[in-house]
Formats: structure tokens, sequence, C-alpha cells
């Protein structure tokens, strides 16, 4: 069985070989990538209620 720090490293590494732009440098995520960003998203901004921030930014 594989060990936590030999987990993590190799998604790491999956992550960084994922390259988001396409050749001519556009940000250009594929449909799990924009689907994870957009949860975060959510994620973030339910924080941000919680703690009585209605700040909404999007860095997408």
């Amino acid at each position: 069985m594989k060990n936590r720090k030999r987990q993590r490293a190799n998604r790491k590494l999956k992550e960084e070989m994922l390259d988001l732009r396409d050749m001519c440098g556009i940000k250009d995520p594929t449909p799990y990538e924009a689907v994870k960003n957009i949860i975060n998203e959510i994620r973030k901004n339910k924080e941000r209620s919680r703690h009585g921030i209605h700040e909404y930014v999007s860095r997408i």
C-alpha cells in the first residue's frame, strides 16, 4: 500500500503535468478543471457569507 507522502507527490506531479493553456497561450481548462474551480469558488463564497463577508470576487 502506498504511503500518503508518495500519493500526494504523485497527485502533485499529475496536476503539474496538466497544462491549462492551449498552444496560443489562452487559458483553456479541461471540463474537470473548470467544474473543480466552480466548486472551489462556491465553497469560498459560503465561507465568506458565514463569516459576514459579502464581497464575492471571482478569480476564474
